[in-house]
């Protein structure tokens, strides 16, 4: 399997397990077979690496895992040197794409029909937080055409990729330390007088100069004492003295992304300031304990909150104060009230505590792994004091 030339590759026995994972929880879930079309699930059972598939609509990609039997690719004639030249299964159909009277909808249905069954049911990503990678209409031709009942199989793929392996874990600290070291550099590169889209291509540009392979996601926002959101893009607003900017990168590299912040006071942070990030660091702190095997999400979302709370400040409006992290830039669980999944070692996730204040919002993020006993932290922790930049 080819990968990042700075990261291990996977070897067979990493996806191999996989998929003893997934037949195991396909049992549990009483279906028969699961159709991934989505490009952190047909990337993390196969191994199949391509940039083409997922950035058009015009031809969908399938990864068929049954039970019992071989896995089997379905897949537009274009993709077929770059699927056998980079995924480990070699049972692979093809079918002349584009053709929207028939996008491999006809292979797919006579490849499920074949199945011995035990259930009669079919997983396809139609759950939570997914995004299926076919039409609608094709979705709705294959059940009428499946002698198959379809079922979601999301959320037991999002529990698969929940627990990460050690090579996996190691390609998420590898990017973390990519961007630690990118957002190191900024308070010597940024100055008053630029505006926030220089400073997001200057950022951009240095973290795919020191290894990310891609930076699909890059937020910033600024403000005189603080910022109003945590989500937005670049403006042509103009720093200045006073201001406080966030910049909150989700780089990727083989395959998989960080996720986490930094503030940035230009010149000397006013009090309010100053407590504020203070307050959020501490409150980091206690989600990062929080994170430990047989503690839940929501425990980890109460721990950052008490903190909050008792530094007299409101817990904003986000919803959740941290998620999971792996091949997407956000994934399950959520450390959100409510969420009662149990942690358990090998679980990435973001620790994010957010405030509301004088000066509108400000947030602070870290990455970290649960282990055995307690959270290892995977990004460059920041110090609790705001980062200065001379002005």
């Amino acid at each position: 399997m080819k990968a990042n030339t700075s990261v291990t590759a996977f070897t067979r026995l990493e996806f191999e397990t996989r998929i003893e994972r997934a037949r195991a929880a396909m049992t549990r879930a009483g279906l028969d077979a699961i159709v991934l079309t989505s490009a952190a699930n047909v990337e993390y059972l196969s191994g199949f690496e391509t940039q083409f598939a997922w950035v058009t609509p015009s031809r969908p990609w399938y990864f068929i895992v049954p039970r019992t039997g071989e896995p089997a690719a379905i897949i537009p004639d274009i993709g077929y040197s770059n699927w056998r030249s980079t995924s480990w299964c070699g049972n692979v159909m093809t079918w002349p794409s584009p053709r929207p009277a028939d996008e491999g909808i006809s292979l797919i249905t006579d490849h499920l029909n074949g199945f011995s069954r035990r259930f009669g049911k079919v997983g396809f990503e139609i759950g939570p937080e997914s995004r299926l990678g076919m039409p609608v209409s094709d979705l709705f031709r294959a059940r009428a055409a499946l002698a198959l009942e379809i079922e979601d199989c999301t959320m037991l793929m999002a529990g698969l990729r929940a627990i990460k392996s050690p090579a996996e874990v190691g390609r998420i600290r590898h990017i973390c330390n990519i961007a630690g070291r990118a957002f190191a550099e900024v308070p010597a590169t940024v100055r008053a007088g630029d505006s926030e889209k220089d400073i997001y291509r200057r950022f951009a540009a240095s973290l795919l100069v020191k290894g990310a392979d891609e930076v699909p996601y890059v937020a910033i926002a600024s403000g005189q004492g603080g910022y109003g959101s945590i989500i937005m893009p670049p403006t042509n607003r103009t720093l200045r003295k006073g201001d406080v900017l966030i910049l909150d990168t989700g780089s990727k590299c083989a395959g998989y992304f960080c996720d986490f912040d930094r503030n940035f006071s230009f010149g000397k942070p006013s009090a309010d300031v100053a407590r504020v990030h203070a307050a959020l660091w501490h409150a980091t702190e206690a989600g990062i304990d929080a994170a430990r095997p047989g503690r839940t999400a929501a425990d980890v979302f109460r721990a950052q909150a008490d903190v909050l709370i008792s530094h007299g400040f409101e817990v904003g409006n986000v919803g959740r104060f941290g998620h999971g992290l792996g091949k997407l830039l956000t994934e399950h669980p959520s450390n959100a009230p409510g969420d009662e999944t149990i942690l358990a070692p090998g679980m990435v996730l973001t620790i994010e505590p957010s405030a509301m204040f004088t000066g509108g919002i400000m947030a602070h993020e870290e990455d970290v792994v649960v282990t055995e006993n307690v959270a290892e932290v995977l990004t460059p922790r920041s110090s609790p004091e705001i980062e200065i930049v001379a002005c």
